[in-house]
Parts: structure tokens; C-alpha cells; sequence
């Protein structure tokens, strides 16, 4: 793991069937909290326990569960969802769903004030040119109150990734 300026990180207990979940705790002097990195890729892509589940036990749905009872102080939860308001648009607003009774937000909704369903953003380019956008960060109440600036460059500048840099500032 690396990190730099004064804040460092440790990783959570996690469950290794879950390996595209890495839960850490980061410290530095002005916050701790837990995060929650997220790199969700098809289902069909998926080893262990969860290989080939689909619906309510998928990894997915799994993995939300198990990090919002886990991770109750501070947290974000931030990466590559593979889901969105623009693609699989039911399942994330389902996701929203779930984790905002977790009392975890929407940072990218809360900032421009749009529901759910809604995106005047993408964050994904496919090989062939469709957009999407995939990439979130779902924050505790240290989060939304402390957020200044929730950025997302234009995505065909992005040079090294299909994805494009989503930059969250906080005060």
C-alpha cells in the first residue's frame, strides 16, 4: 500500500473470496476512516465461493452487505462500480438504495444535486466508443459535510485507462 503526506493505511480484515473489495483504515492528522476500494468487474469473472452467482447472493450484493454492518465509523466506499446511472441503471439505484440506509451518499449525487438515475457525467469510454458512467464514491456524514469539490475529467483525455480520474476534495 502507499500513501504520502503524513497519512497512512492499514489494511481490514476482508474476505479473500471478495478479492476485488480491499477494505484499509486510513490515518492522517486530519481524518480516519475505513475505505472501501472497489474494483467490480462481470460476474462471470468471479472465483471462489461466489463464481457464476448471480441475483441477491451474487459478490456484489454480498460484498454490500458485508462492509456496511463492518465498516460503521467513518468510511468511503469508492472505485470502479461496473454499474451506474447510465448502465444497469435498476441495480444502482438498488445499490444507492442499500447503502444510503447504510447512511452512506452518493457523493457525486449530493454534489450536483441530481437523483439517483441521473448523470451529467461519464467516467468510462468502451473500445467502442459507448460512455458510461461507472465510477463512484458512496461517503459517510464525514464526507458529504466536508466535501468542497468532487471532480470528473473528461474522459477521452484520459491517457492510461478506459476510466477517468475521479478527484474528491475535501476542507
Amino acid at each position: 500500500m502507499l500513501s504520502f503526506n503524513q497519512t497512512s493505511l492499514s489494511p481490514l480484515s476482508r474476505d479473500e473470496d471478495m478479492e476485488i473489495y480491499i477494505p484499509v483504515s486510513v490515518h492522517n492528522p486530519s481524518y480516519k476512516f475505513d475505505l472501501l476500494g472497489v474494483w467490480n468487474f462481470y460476474w462471470a469473472c468471479k472465483q471462489g465461493r461466489f463464481k457464476g452467482v448471480r441475483d441477491e447472493n451474487c459478490l456484489e450484493w454480498s460484498a454490500i452487505r458485508k462492509y456496511t454492518s463492518e465498516l460503521k465509523r467513518a468510511c468511503l466506499f469508492g472505485g470502479d462500480w461496473n454499474f451506474g446511472p447510465t448502465f444497469s441503471q435498476a441495480s444502482f439505484v438498488e445499490m444507492c438504495g442499500m447503502l444510503d440506509a447504510a447512511e452512506l451518499k452518493s457523493l457525486y449525487h449530493v454534489k450536483n444535486q441530481l437523483e439517483w438515475h441521473e448523470s451529467n457525467h461519464m467516467t468510462y469510454r468502451s473500445p467502442t466508443k459507448s460512455y458510461h458512467h461507472l465510477d463512484h464514491f458512496f461517503g459517510s456524514k464525514l464526507f458529504v459535510d466536508n466535501m468542497v469539490g468532487y471532480e470528473i475529467m473528461d474522459v477521452d483525455k484520459a491517457t492510461l485507462s478506459d476510466h477517468s480520474p475521479v478527484v474528491l476534495s475535501l476542507r
